[in-house]
């Protein structure tokens, strides 16, 4: 039996806060456009909340200055999100790209939860600066998405590299099965070198994952490479990934302790803040 007929998607949410990482995820999210003819959709959302608690307690006779500035912040925030949707708008029309935008206010990771319900994935910067015109440190929506999220993620860091090498760190967890299956049937990155790794200090057990995992992969066209090593999951991915050359990593999100011994909470976190590539992650 010859490799399954891919699966087409239509729709794809991107993140959108004006930063060079939402910068990378906008060229990320058109040249996938416009090689598998998708549509997308920009989202940009005012961290109503997080704006609030910049301000902090306000003392007795500051309160009126207080709410004035979030009223300026506010303003100066719809201002930059309408200009970060308008040319995120021109720049699809430019290159010929169904595309819609969505403009909100909230909690960022909510309002981006409840889009994606109609969409295939999301693209999304792995730091992420939903206050816009307010000094601050990055938020937490991309951690709280791959908490709550309905469907899988592209997490890019803020820079763009054409993928050519694509490696999947399989730990027998539902998480990274999900993502697997998620990955095949979007068809996106199938004709790139696909390399299976499993880090397990039981070789044996190891071994006979990446066979199954590799059968799997094969009836979809691909053959991978596999390889299994042994040591702490995140230093052992991070390594192969630089003396690799890796593009995309394809991993679960958030899983609990599996066979393979894989602590998706703190592995997630340590390779989303450390890989420097983009991550395919499905929780």
């Amino acid at each position: 039996m010859g490799p399954r007929n891919p699966l087409h998607f239509a729709e794809i949410l991107v993140c959108l806060d004006g930063s060079s990482y939402s910068q990378a995820a906008i060229e990320y999210a058109t040249q996938i456009a416009l090689e598998h003819d998708a549509s997308l959709t920009g989202i940009g959302v005012i961290d109503l909340p997080g704006i609030q608690r910049s301000s902090g307690p306000a003392p007795i006779g500051t309160m009126h200055y207080d709410q004035f500035a979030d009223r300026q912040h506010l303003q100066e925030a719809r201002e930059m999100v309408t200009g970060i949707l308008e040319d995120f708008g021109k720049e699809c029309q430019e290159k010929q790209i169904r595309h819609s935008i969505h403009a909100e206010m909230g909690s960022p990771f909510r309002e981006i939860i409840e889009e994606s319900k109609f969409h295939d994935f999301i693209i999304v910067g792995q730091k992420t600066f939903f206050r816009y015109n307010l000094k601050h440190e990055p938020g937490n929506t991309l951690d709280r998405i791959l908490h709550n999220g309905l469907t899988a993620v592209l997490a890019v860091p803020d820079c763009v590299r054409q993928i050519k090498k694509v490696l999947v760190a399989y730990d027998n967890s539902v998480q990274v099965t999900k993502a697997i299956q998620m990955f095949l049937m979007l068809h996106i990155w199938n004709q790139s070198d696909i390399t299976l790794l499993n880090v397990n200090n039981n070789a044996t057990r190891g071994i006979q994952l990446l066979s199954r995992l590799g059968d799997y992969f094969r009836r979809y066209g691909i053959q991978p490479e596999k390889v299994q090593l042994k040591g702490r999951p995140d230093e052992v991915i991070l390594s192969y990934i630089r003396e690799h050359e890796i593009d995309l990593l394809v991993m679960g999100a958030y899983g609990r302790r599996s066979v393979s011994e894989f602590v998706f909470g703190s592995v997630t976190k340590s390779l989303v803040a450390q890989a420097d590539i983009p991550l395919f992650i499905y929780h």
